[in-house]
C-alpha cells in the first residue's frame, strides 16, 4: 500500500495521534502569523494574492487526487462541501474585493474550526490528502485574522444575516445534488451524529445549527476585539 498516496489508508481518529498533529500544526501557523500581525498593514493586495494561489494550489491538488486516484466522481468530487466553497470565494475574492465577501468568507469558514475538532474521514498527516485537510482548513481559519489585521475589518451583524442568507441558497443547492447524484454534501446522508433522527427535522436542525453558529461566530469575534484592544 502507498501510504502516501493511496485512498484506502486509515483515517483519523477523533483525539488520536494524526488529530493532535493538525491542531498542533493550526496553532503553531496560527502563532507565526500572529507574531508578524503588524507587517501585513497596506500590503492588502500581497495578503490577497498569497492566499489566492494557496486557494488555487490547494484547489489543484485536491482535484488531482481525485482524478488520478478515486476518481473524479460527481458523488464526492465536486467543491460543495463548505470549506471547499469557502476557498473558492477567497480566490474570487482576489477579483471582486469586497468587505460583503469577507464576511460570508468568515461566516462560512467557522465551519473549518468544525472539522479541526471532529474530522470526519480524513486521512492523517503523512497522506497527501492530509496535506489537502491541513492546507485548506488553515488557510480558511487564518484568512479573516490577516484580513482584521490588514484592514481593520470586522465581521457584523448583518454580514451574518447575509452570509446565513447565501448559506440558504447553497443548502438548497447541496440538497438537489445530493438527491440527482447521491452524494453526500454537507453530510446530509451519511451523518456523523444523529442517525436516527428522520430527514426533514435533520435539515431543519442543520440549518437551525448553522444560524446558531453564526451568531456565536459573531459574539466571539466581539469579545477577541475586547482583548486586542486591551493590548494596543
Amino acid at each position: 500500500m502507498n501510504w502516501f498516496w493511496d485512498g484506502a489508508v486509515s483515517t483519523v481518529e477523533v483525539g488520536g495521534a494524526g488529530h493532535i498533529v493538525y491542531i498542533m500544526l493550526l496553532v503553531i501557523t496560527f502563532a507565526v502569523i500572529y507574531r508578524q500581525r503588524h507587517r501585513f498593514r497596506g500590503r492588502l493586495l500581497c495578503i490577497y494574492i498569497s492566499f489566492t494561489i494557496l486557494g488555487i494550489i490547494h484547489q489543484l491538488m485536491v482535484t488531482s487526487w481525485y482524478i488520478f486516484e478515486i476518481g473524479y466522481e460527481l458523488s464526492n468530487a465536486l467543491p460543495l462541501h463548505i470549506c471547499r466553497v469557502a476557498v473558492w470565494l477567497i480566490i474570487l475574492q482576489f477579483f471582486v474585493k469586497r468587505t460583503w465577501l469577507t464576511e460570508v468568507i468568515f461566516f462560512f469558514g467557522l465551519y473549518a474550526y468544525g472539522s479541526f475538532a471532529l474530522p470526519i474521514a480524513i486521512h492523517p498527516p503523512f497522506h497527501f490528502a492530509g496535506w489537502t485537510f491541513v492546507l485548506m482548513h488553515t488557510m480558511i481559519i487564518i484568512y479573516p485574522f490577516v484580513i482584521h489585521w490588514t484592514t481593520g475589518w470586522i465581521p457584523t451583524f448583518k454580514g451574518a444575516v447575509l452570509s446565513f442568507g447565501l448559506f440558504l441558497i447553497y443548502f438548497v443547492l447541496v440538497l438537489i445534488v445530493n438527491g440527482q447524484v447521491d452524494a453526500n454534501y454537507f453530510y446530509l446522508n451519511n451523518r456523523p451524529f444523529l442517525h436516527d433522527m428522520a430527514d426533514i427535522p435533520y435539515m431543519l436542525l442543520n440549518v437551525a445549527g448553522t444560524f446558531g453558529i453564526f451568531m456565536l461566530g459573531l459574539l466571539l469575534s466581539r469579545v477577541l476585539l475586547k482583548f486586542e484592544k486591551r493590548e494596543y
